[in-house]
């Protein structure tokens, strides 16, 4: 079977039309090393310094290293292997013509320069990991390219092709300025093309370059070539006056492609996803393959994906590839028209400039004419829009055009099929390469903590990312650090990650794609920076806005195609950090501060009455807590159940959490502190307990400020509660001490029943059991006197467990808790007769009643379940499984221990250590 190698580009083995899959690390250094030296020996210590980077390192484990690498690759290469052992070293004994860099010179050498210049698909092994390879082999490969490239550029100059190799040549300009002889073939070519003026513009560009740079003057050359232009010589080709009009003539496939960055990392999926497209369309299919939706945020790595794909693939369009960047986020606001990019393509493809119609229509028949059975890449960077787009697309069926664009393009996608490609953030190991390929993976390693500080401070943005790696390098003496701490403030993140060039700030790059939306999708924009949330409903957006939720629907559905905003699920929306601080700055440069401040108080009243009204529906027989009226705009979401209200709960509580602190943060206190109470039920059904004992302390300091009883009260008696599950005793004491002396105070008979069957509770929890039963006898005792049925189901199911755990008077607390269980039917409080049931069990367990505890259990369980309290539902199992053990059943008690164990994992709480140690020990 054939095998081909590949170095002039990332680094790819081929064996019998299959990629070979290379190990990563070492292993690619290896071959590598070996292949850029194929057929000679390359000795240890030269293979030591590549794998190592260069690094003093021990010989004794190198060696040996060195071995198990080379098995390793062996290993991976299979019937591929061409690694041999050496006197001294290794080699890589590669086949005649299997190796691209050896095909790449014998092409040079026969004067093949196009044939030789299409074999390369990009830096040479831009994804194998070592800088001494790159500085001392890769260095010299890219001098042959150009070498290569200047030859090509001659004898396209020679054979007449003067005009079409004007783009090639400003692009080469731009990312060789110092390289004097492409300035000097621009020049020739712009001469040759009537174009004097620009050709001496040309050396002016070069000289003021060479002497800003390097303090020198231009060469003879490039001075004899302005010599030769300012006296109006003959033109360079032999016999061809200046001026003469030229016939079209046959010219090289255009190659516009930019060079791709080197700091290009990841994103295999995606240039997985492109090349099946490519290998899937159907032979002979009408109408180009379109890919329109590598569509992501502002810095997110478009075009790099875009380029680094087309050059992987240039080999695959032998007929050329073409680029434009359009310029629909540009820093100018003007997009590249539709005909000049039009134009740009006709000279590239080899119509001479005055033979362009000047036409629209005219243009696009003469570029699909030109490119009908030919088989070519079109790169449409940075589009605006699909109308911008759909004059560009090629309709040859062998074609395939690549758009990138901050706009979805959904036209593009509906009217021509263009296949959609969603481009997200890197991850952290991307992100951490990618900072490695600037840094080095020894700078990178020395600090890992701060690397991913400054990883989570760029939200792996590749953008960002990219800034921070420009800096550190132009730094060296800095330390990560420090360049994290630069990024730790938010409110100053944007600014530290300013460049000072339009194109690579991120606020500046930002900015292009606000200043593209209309004014109420601008406004929706600007207000997202005062909410605090992780997401946003299109509900609260409304109440944001102060605007119908179709409005706000509309709006957000703006800001999501040019990607501003992200949608995850549907309704949900979400922005990245970055773009987050943006609008915040916007806020804060924003002139109406009442008016953000209105926007504020809209949303709070938005999540604040929701809240309550779910909280209603999850716990009927709370106490009222008397809140003001929504503010005008502001949106209270319809709950119709039970059901409806946990799973509002689930969608919203990581912005009800967030929102307690923002509200506390901004002057809204008494949002603050009933936000938190609004969702203490909640977050107890779902075992949040850190989370929600946070909310509470800042509600609490929010009541202090206030000076409002009821509040302190309110916040004490939360926090007392949270604090039982957390195992802070004390601390439960001093809180629910606190609210009980603040109701007495209030005269709130029914709140001091509730505290003392919380101390009950307490007491419970921290084996005070006498004291347990003190309190719940006295919360018993004031339901009763108040007439409060659910308070008095409560009380007797509390009294009951007191008397079950003291072990004193069973069938009297079997009496108490049947009662409570009438009682809880009669209220229809569900959660308390799922709580009632368990207490039975337990007395029933305590009276070796093992069957009916055995059925108590059960009766509970569906009941925890149907309410979402997921914690309470873990105990009983747990209490179950007890149960089971007593009765000699190893098998049901093994069951539902690890049922209750899931549980406990999945909330992220509890004594999951002990349970396991008790499955553990079951024979």
């Amino acid at each position: 079977m054939e095998t081909e190698f590949k170095v002039l580009g990332p680094l790819e083995v081929w064996h019998g039309g299959r990629q070979v899959a290379l190990p990563a690390g070492k292993a690619r250094v290896l071959l590598a090393s070996l292949l850029l030296r194929a057929g000679s020996v390359v000795p240890m210590d030269v293979l030591v310094d590549r794998l190592w980077d260069g690094r003093s390192v021990d010989p004794a484990r190198t060696r040996a290293t060195l071995h198990m690498v080379v098995t390793r690759l062996r290993q991976s290469l299979g019937t591929a292997n061409v690694v041999r052992t050496a006197t001294g070293g290794y080699a890589a004994d590669v086949p005649p013509g299997a190796l691209d860099l050896h095909r790449f010179r014998e092409l040079v050498d026969r004067d093949r320069l196009t044939e030789a210049l299409d074999l390369w698909r990009g830096e040479p092994l831009s994804d194998v990991p070592s800088d001494l390879l790159h500085g001392e082999d890769v260095a010299p490969l890219l001098e042959e390219r150009l070498d290569a490239l200047e030859r090509r550029l001659d004898a396209d100059l020679a054979a007449g092709r003067a005009a079409q190799v004007v783009p090639e040549l400003r692009s080469l300009t731009r990312e060789h300025p110092l390289r004097e002889r492409f300035w000097g073939q621009l020049m020739e070519a712009l001469s040759r093309s009537d174009r004097q003026a620009e050709a001496l513009a040309a050396y002016r560009s070069v000289s003021g370059l060479l002497a800003e740079q390097l303090g020198v003057d231009p060469g003879p050359r490039l001075q004899e070539l302005r010599q030769r232009i300012l006296t109006a010589a003959p033109d360079f080709a032999e016999g061809v006056p200046s001026g003469t009009p030229s016939a079209p003539r046959a010219v090289p496939a255009p190659r516009q492609l930019p060079m791709h960055t080197r700091l290009f990392v990841g994103r295999e999926r995606e240039l997985a996803v492109l090349s099946a497209l490519l290998d899937s369309a159907p032979a002979g299919q009408e109408g180009a393959v379109v890919v329109s939706a590598i569509h992501g945020t502002a810095g997110v790595g478009k075009t790099a994906l875009a380029l680094r794909w087309a050059s992987r693939n240039a080999h695959r369009f032998p007929d050329g590839q073409l680029y434009v960047n359009l310029r629909g986020f540009d820093q100018t606001g003007v997009p590249t028209s539709p005909g000049e990019a039009l134009s740009g393509f006709l000279c590239a493809l080899g119509v001479l400039p005055e033979r362009v119609p000047s036409g629209l229509d005219e243009q696009v028949a003469l570029y699909r004419s030109l490119l009908a059975g030919r088989r070519v890449l079109v790169v449409l960077d940075n589009a605006a829009d699909s109308e911008q787009v759909r004059p560009l697309l090629p309709s040859g069926s062998r074609c395939l055009a690549l758009v990138t664009s901050r706009n979805q393009l959904d036209g593009l996608v509906v009217r021509e099929g263009a296949r959609p490609l969603p481009l997200g953030v890197l991850s952290d190991e991307e992100a951490t390469a990618l900072l490695v390929r600037q840094l080095g993976a020894e700078r990178v390693g020395a600090e890992p903590d701060a690397v991913r500080e400054l990883i989570g401070h760029c939200a792996g943005l590749p953008l960002a990312l990219s800034v921070v790696a420009a800096r550190a390098a132009a730094h060296p003496g800095f330390t990560l650090r420090a360049l994290a701490g630069e990024l730790a403030d938010e409110r100053t993140r944007l600014a530290a990650l300013d460049t000072g060039e339009a194109t690579t700030s991120v606020k500046t790059v930002f900015s292009w794609s606000y200043e593209r939306l209309s004014p109420a999708a601008a406004r929706m924009f600007l207000l997202l920076g005062v909410h605090a949330g992780p997401e946003v409903s299109i509900p609260a957006a409304a109440s944001l806005a102060g605007v119908p939720v179709r409005a706000a629907r509309q709006a957000l559905g703006e800001l999501g195609r040019l990607h501003l905003i992200a949608e995850p699920v549907p309704g949900r929306f979400t922005l990245h950090d970055l773009v987050h601080a943006y609008a915040r700055d916007l806020v804060a440069a924003h002139d109406d501060r009442d008016g953000t401040r209105e926007a504020l108080r809209r949303v709070l009243d938005h999540y604040l009455h929701t809240a309550d009204a779910a909280d209603r529906l999850l716990y009927s027989q709370r106490e009222e807590v008397r809140l003001a009226r929504p503010a005008p705009g502001a949106v209270v979401t319809e709950l119709t159940g039970r059901a409806d209200a946990l799973a509002w709960f689930t969608l919203e509580h990581a912005s009800l959490s967030a929102a307690v602190g923002h509200a506390a943060a901004h002057g809204f206190d008494i949002h603050a502190w009933q936000l938190a109470w609004a969702t203490t039920a909640f977050a107890r059904l779902r075992s949040f307990w850190h989370e929600q004992a946070r909310c509470l302390e800042v509600a609490l300091a929010a009541a202090r400020r206030l000076d409002d009883r009821v509040a302190l009260a309110s916040t004490h008696r939360g926090l007392g509660r949270i604090c039982v599950v957390l195992r802070r005793f004390a601390e439960s004491e001093t809180h629910l001490t606190a609210a009980l002396d603040l109701v007495r105070e209030l005269g709130d008979r029914q709140s001091q029943a509730h505290i003392h069957r919380h101390l009950g509770g307490l007491y419970e929890a921290w084996d005070r059991l006498p004291e347990a039963l003190h309190h719940a006898e006295q919360a018993l005792a004031v339901f009763e006197e108040l007439g409060d049925l659910p308070g008095t189901a409560r009380a007797l199911n509390a009294v009951g467990w007191a008397r079950a755990m003291l072990g004193e008077d069973l069938r009297r607390a079997l009496a108490d808790c049947g009662r409570a269980l009438e009682l809880c039917r009669e209220v229809d409080d569900l959660l308390a007769e799922a709580a009632t049931w368990d207490s039975l069990g337990y007395v029933h367990h305590r009276l070796r009643e093992l069957d009916e505890a055995v059925r108590c259990y059960r009766e509970a369980l569906p009941r925890y379940r149907e309410s979402g309290d997921r914690w309470e539902e873990a105990a009983t199992l747990q209490r179950l499984g007890d149960t089971h053990v007593l009765a000699g059943d190893h098998d049901a008690a093994r069951e539902v221990w690890q049922a209750a164990l899931d549980i406990l994992e999945q909330v992220g709480h509890g004594n999951v250590a002990a349970l396991r140690a008790k499955v553990a020990g079951l024979p």
